[in-house]
């Protein structure tokens, strides 16, 4: 699959919802991203779907597929998700869910891909106690960034990937 090669540099962002303070350092992250030209979409969009009576599956599966890069917001509630033994126990709106379903969708690229990780980056942040243990293990031969430490490296490495693309 490729990704977006013209049109916006858009960036869909996965995470679970740990803490106040872990989804106040994600938005950060996002608002930073937005300050260097990437339009960024996110899994806990909830009340988007809710005010205007968005078909969720359908949403995630645009953003997913429209994204030059997916951020996977790793934490230990995110590993914990995309653990989990029975998925059925989650309600298409809860995000659990929406983690869920967005992490198989990019393990299944990873497979169709060879093996490949062409757009797929994880992210720890330094105040989750999250760990490389935490990330998914297909994702642990990916270079792996930690926010706000070497958020300067993802931007770049994303924009110079984008731009090779055009």
């Amino acid at each position: 699959m490729e990704f977006l090669s013209s049109g916006p540099k858009m960036v869909f962002v996965s995470l679970a919802d740990d803490s106040k303070r872990h989804v106040k350092e994600v938005l950060i992250m996002c608002e930073n991203l937005k300050q260097k030209g990437f339009e960024v979409k996110c899994d806990m969009m909830e009340s988007l779907f809710t005010e205007q009576n968005i078909n969720v599956n359908e949403w995630l599966d645009q953003c997913f597929k429209r994204a030059c890069f997916v951020i996977f917001c790793i934490s230990p509630k995110y590993y914990k998700h995309i653990r989990a033994e029975n998925t059925l126990e989650a309600h298409p709106s809860d995000n659990r869910f929406h983690t869920r379903y967005i992490f198989d969708r990019a393990r299944s690229e990873f497979i169709e891909n060879n093996n490949m990780n062409r757009r797929f980056l994880p992210v720890l942040f330094r105040n989750s106690s999250a760990s490389y243990s935490h990330i998914p293990e297909f994702l642990r031969s990916t270079i792996r960034y930690v926010f706000p430490d070497s958020f300067g490296h993802l931007t770049e490495f994303m924009q110079q990937s984008w731009e090779m693309q055009q």
